[in-house]
This record gives C-alpha cells, sequence and structure tokens, in this order.
C-alpha cells in the first residue's frame, strides 16, 4: 500500500551544464485535493520544489505537506516527477514506484539502470486510453502551442518575415509541413494555421485522418489553411519540399519514431527555415537533430549539410512552466489517487490506463512498446 507521496524538485541542465526545468508534478491547491481525498497518507515535497514558478515552500506546508530534502524523498512509496529519474538516483531507489516521464526507449543506459533497482516504473508518456495519451496531452498541446509562437517570433526577428503574408496584396503565408496527428500535430496545424500560414497535418493512421479531415471541416472558418493527407513518402516530400517550417510530431508508445525526414529532404526546404522536432526526447523522426536549449530560444544551430536551423529543446512546455504544471497536476491527480487508495497492482489491475504506464517492474521490462526497442534486455 502507499501510505507516503513524495513531490520532486525537478533539476534538468541543458548540455552547457544550465539548469531548465522549472515544473512541479502537483501546485500546492492539487496536493491539498490530494490530501482531503486520501486521509493518512503523508505528502512530502521536496525543498523548492515549486519555487521557480512562485510556489514557496510555505505554500506547500499550508497545503498539508512536509518539506524534504532530495534523497529523502527518494525513499517514499510514491514518487512523483516530471523529468526522467536521474542517474544518479537509480541506485537510491528501494522497493517503490517512480511517476514521471520516463522516455526510456531513447536510453538503453537508463534502462538498464533502472532494471537493476527493485522499483517499479511508471511513465506517464505511455498511459493511454483508446489510442490516445492523456497524461502526455498537456505537454503536447503546451509545446504546439509554443512551436507556433516561437516560430512567429523567429521569422520576424531573425529573418524579417512576417508568416501570415500579406493577403489583401496576394502574399500567401508561410508553408508549415507538420508530420504525425496527435495532440502536438493537431494542435501546431490550428495554432499556425489562425496565424495565417498554409499547413500540411500529415499522419500515417487511417482511422485518425479521417477523423483530422472531418474536424478540420467542421471548424473551416477558424482553421481555414489546413489540408490533411496521409503520410506516404511522396506526400512528405511534397509537404517538406518549399515549407518554411517544418514540425516532427510522430508518437508510438514506448517506441523511437522512425527516421523519415532525411538531410537531403531537409535541403529542399527554404532556406533559413526552421524544424521542430517536438519528438525529440523520444529521438525524433528527423535526421541530424540533436537537443538545444530553452535558454537560447533564438542562438539556433544549422542541420548539418542544410540551410535550415533547429530548435529541440525536450523540455518545451517549461518554456510555460507555471501553465504546464497547473495542467499535467489536474490531469495526472485522479490516477495518483486511485495508487493511494488501492495501491499500484489494484490500481493496474482495475484502470488499464495505470496499468499501460507501467514499463518496469521487479527488474523487468512489462511494456510491450518498450521491450520491442531492447528485446534482449532482462
Amino acid at each position: 500500500m502507499v501510505s507516503s507521496v513524495a513531490i520532486l524538485r525537478e533539476a534538468k541542465k541543458d548540455n552547457q551544464g544550465r539548469e531548465v526545468e522549472s515544473r512541479v508534478i502537483l501546485i500546492p491547491s492539487l496536493v491539498q485535493n490530494l490530501k482531503a481525498q486520501c486521509s493518512g497518507v503523508r505528502i512530502y515535497v521536496e525543498k523548492d520544489a515549486g519555487l521557480k514558478i512562485d510556489f514557496a515552500n510555505t505554500a506547500y506546508e499550508e497545503a498539508g505537506s512536509e518539506i524534504c530534502f532530495h534523497d529523502e524523498a527518494l525513499q517514499k512509496d510514491l514518487i512523483l516527477g516530471v523529468k526522467e529519474t536521474g542517474s544518479e538516483d537509480f541506485s537510491k531507489l528501494g522497493n517503490n514506484i517512480f511517476m514521471s516521464y520516463q522516455h526510456f526507449a531513447q536510453s538503453r543506459e537508463r534502462t538498464e539502470a533502472a532494471l537493476k533497482t527493485r522499483a517499479t516504473f511508471l511513465a506517464l508518456e505511455t498511459m493511454e486510453e483508446g489510442g490516445k495519451f492523456p497524461c502526455l496531452a498537456p505537454m503536447s498541446e503546451a509545446a504546439a502551442k509554443i512551436i507556433a509562437r516561437h516560430a512567429d517570433e523567429y521569422a520576424l526577428l531573425s529573418k524579417k518575415i512576417i508568416t501570415s503574408g500579406l493577403p489583401e496584396t496576394g502574399l500567401h503565408g508561410a508553408k508549415v509541413a507538420i508530420l504525425g496527428g496527435g495532440c502536438v500535430g493537431r494542435t501546431a496545424a490550428e495554432e499556425f494555421s489562425q496565424r495565417g500560414c498554409e499547413v500540411i497535418l500529415l499522419d500515417k493512421n487511417p482511422t485518425l485522418i479521417k477523423s483530422l479531415i472531418e474536424y478540420i471541416k467542421s471548424q473551416a472558418i477558424r482553421f481555414p489553411k489546413v489540408k490533411v493527407l496521409e503520410s506516404t513518402p511522396q506526400n512528405i516530400r511534397d509537404a517538406v519540399r518549399g515549407s518554411f517550417f517544418l514540425v516532427s510530431a510522430m508518437y508510438s508508445a514506448g517506441k523511437k519514431p522512425e527516421k523519415i525526414v532525411t538531410v537531403d529532404l531537409l535541403k529542399t526546404m527554404v532556406p533559413g527555415g526552421c524544424v521542430y522536432p517536438a519528438d525529440i526526447d523520444q529521438g525524433s523522426g528527423v535526421e541530424g537533430t540533436i537537443e538545444t536549449s530553452i535558454l537560447d530560444p533564438f542562438d539556433l544551430p544549422v542541420l548539418t549539410g542544410t540551410e535550415v536551423f533547429f530548435f529541440s529543446p525536450p523540455n518545451l512546455p517549461s518554456m510555460g512552466a507555471r501553465t504546464a504544471s497547473e495542467a499535467l497536476g489536474t490531469v495526472v491527480l485522479p490516477y495518483v489517487i486511485e495508487i493511494v487508495k488501492n495501491g499500484l497492482d489494484k490500481a493496474a489491475e482495475e484502470d488499464p490506463v495505470i496499468r499501460s504506464g507501467i514499463n518496469i517492474k521487479e527488474g523487468k521490462i512489462v511494456h510491450a512498446g518498450l521491450a520491442s526497442v531492447f528485446p534482449l534486455l532482462k
């Protein structure tokens, strides 16, 4: 059973050693809600967990939690975080539950480290219901909105381009190719369309394509410049060719995205354009991309062998950390309550969404998607 819950302070550094994470999985009002619905559970919050988004330690204490240090938090029954388990933390875990975004498919090293522990790792990004990912959705929506806003400012400030064009004088908006019709892709298509861009949205799932076409048609007044197509090799080439922006938003639970955008294809984009690999935390569907930092939003690298730039922070929603934290916690809290009240085994038995989030348990990979990435790991 779960008698103690710990909320971590996120600590992620970029490739220059700078701190770049400000989110917290539960804000004080949600901690208060958890306390009210789960009588008897002790809630611990790591010191300064919410400080970067103006939630002081006292706010968490007033909500009914106790402030603790990091190593103490790692000993609680249920550990709640946003980002992946830190490499230095695996050895400190016991027979407890670690619930956060994990993205194990991106790292064999982290997966092997998790398998050596007695802990259970519940990955928010693989929690699935009817082909949708409820705990991934708020971060996907946040990322898409940030991408569209960044693209607008990048074009104007760096390239002196108005992305909407000037319709009164016959100048069309910038062309945008979006790969993946999930929450990131659909939201990005909406945002770019509302900014006057010409959007091509591609996906390989026939059912989702049909649903997207019907949705865009029903919202034609709001999103008049979105075309939905099947993600075939020819359609991808046609969509990317001449585009100023490219958003890669492909996701399959627990797996790495296929590299369907090659450097040669990127050469057909408009010189000076920008690529947004929103799927970078799973490995990215764009060849040649590496992580960048939210602290360098306009000092962007060029994709080797091309004339286009890219912006690919793995924690993009942290640019809007307060909003993202509130949204994430609101979605995650009901599952936390289920686990606290019933224990993980019973909660997973009764709720397939929770069950689909369990990636590693008792030193074994139990998620089919992750197992397909590392078939030799036991």
